[in-house]
């Protein structure tokens, strides 16, 4: 390969951090809107689901009642205890790294990882790992930063960014990344994943943000988040991949 695939096995330390704080406001209350809609949306149910990086539990009402045993994978454990708070026993929660889960090898149906990618050194390693546990024909739901989005485009051109279209990881933070589209359909054929669906996110909220109004004028659309997600050009892109 000519490109990084790899910058080390980093991630994000929430430990303490109030996580539910950065979910105010008009502009992340469409995100978090938008992100529901599409977890909803693509996880059709089942006997068994992990969620890995579940937070404080913010998604788990998407996905909690479609199946029979649900499990969150959570290293900070002030998010855990509040997304004990929220669901109780009804939750199998987890202290482990996505890098190493506490999982026998094709266990579960579905498997949903949102907001963790970007904070991934090491991709592959991840991808491998949820591709272990996740049954034969189980379906991976996550998220990542795409770095090549319209707004990294416009200030490349005019000499402000970092190129956009090499697949390189974008290092853009101590500890965030950013990934060109077709790394991330590289690294998930190489895994042993089929990407079905692709939705685009972390458009319409910076709008709202700065509008708040809009929040009860504008609903997120499913349609208008595929349309998009075919094009690759927004900042975060979902994707819906099968275990070959």
């Amino acid at each position: 390969m000519g490109y990084r695939n790899s910058i080390g096995p980093l991630y994000q330390d929430y430990e303490g951090c109030d996580y539910e704080h950065f979910w105010k406001g008009a502009g992340k209350e469409y995100l978090d809107r938008l992100e529901r809609l599409i977890t909803s949306h693509t996880l059709a149910g089942g006997q068994s689901i992990v969620e890995v990086g579940a937070g404080f539990g913010r998604l788990g009402s998407c996905y909690s009642s479609k199946y029979a045993e649900v499990h969150m994978v959570e290293p900070a454990s002030n998010l855990r205890i509040a997304a004990t708070r929220l669901y109780g026993d009804a939750v199998k929660y987890h202290d482990a790294s996505v890098y190493s889960l506490p999982f026998s090898d094709s266990v579960f149906d579905s498997v949903l990882m949102v907001r963790v990618f970007h904070h991934l050194g090491d991709p592959q390693a991840a991808l491998r790992e949820l591709w272990r546990i996740l049954k034969p024909g189980g379906t991976l739901v996550f998220n990542y930063s795409n770095k090549r989005n319209l707004k990294h485009i416009i200030k490349f051109f005019v000499g402000r960014a970092t190129n956009p279209f090499t697949r390189d990881i974008d290092r853009y933070h101590r500890s965030l990344f950013g990934h060109h589209p077709r790394f991330i359909e590289s690294q998930l054929d190489t895994v042993g994943f089929r990407i079905t669906e692709e939705y685009a996110t972390g458009v319409f909220d910076k709008i709202v943000n700065i509008m708040p109004f809009l929040l009860n004028v504008m609903r997120p659309s499913l349609v208008v988040a595929r349309l998009l997600g075919y094009f690759r050009i927004a900042p975060a892109q979902f994707i819906v991949a099968v275990k070959r």
